[in-house]
């Protein structure tokens, strides 16, 4: 699927295009033009940014990793867009939709990691570093919890179609365990039947047995 030529690609994620709506462009420079401390805010953004980026990479790489081609990644101030292919089984439709919160997870435990980093670095980078922080641990946190009601068009809409799902294979798996196994003897086979039967009828005698009998007979008639 082809990216608005008003959106720039920008890098490539999984063999697909990542592009940004005009207006992000549009609200950084204004958050730079009102800012007082440029580094925390652009810390804050890219952050930020970052962030909607990992959650559509999450998408798009279980999406991969169930053979689904992905067509774009679109970034909005907001939100994102990950564009790949109808799914084919409610399973792999279920894991694209877990794909986007996992990989905030993976930022919210990078924040923590952080925030234990960050009384030890010096006073300029503090700043920066706590905007950071607050961005993929709180902020992250929050999203993630947001995103995962069910509710259309969110991504829990969705995912947590995963609780029937699961229950639907245990019921499959259960029922398949109590149903008996049928062991199918084979029917035997009509050349084992006939060489069976050749083998309990006598012998005859060779051509050379039949040469004495008749000369015995021939002693009797004499």
């Amino acid at each position: 699927m082809p990216t608005d030529r008003s959106e720039p690609t920008l890098f490539r994620l999984f063999g697909a295009p990542v592009s940004f709506h005009w207006s992000v462009l549009l609200i950084v420079l204004l958050a730079l033009l009102f800012s007082r401390d440029p580094a925390t805010v652009m810390s804050g953004i890219a952050a930020y940014l970052s962030l909607i980026v990992a959650h559509e990479a999450g998408h798009a790489w279980v999406a991969r990793r169930n053979r689904l081609r992905v067509h774009a990644l679109r970034i909005f101030p907001l939100h994102g867009v990950c564009n790949y292919e109808t799914a084919r089984t409610p399973g792999q439709e279920i894991a694209v939709a877990w794909g986007g919160v996992g990989a905030q997870m993976l930022l919210f435990a990078l924040a923590i990691a952080l925030s234990v980093l960050s009384p030890n670095l010096p006073e300029p980078l503090r700043s920066p570093l706590a905007a950071i922080v607050l961005v993929w641990g709180p902020m992250n946190l929050l999203n993630a919890i947001l995103n995962l009601l069910p509710i259309a068009p969110l991504d829990g809409r969705t995912a947590w179609g995963v609780v029937p799902w699961a229950l639907q294979r245990l019921r499959r798996k259960r029922a398949d365990h109590k149903r008996p196994a049928t062991s199918v003897k084979p029917a035997p086979s009509t050349n084992a039947s006939s060489k069976n039967a050749s083998s309990n009828k006598p012998t005859s005698s060779s051509g050379s047995g039949d040469k004495v009998v008749s000369l015995d007979e021939r002693r009797k008639q004499r």
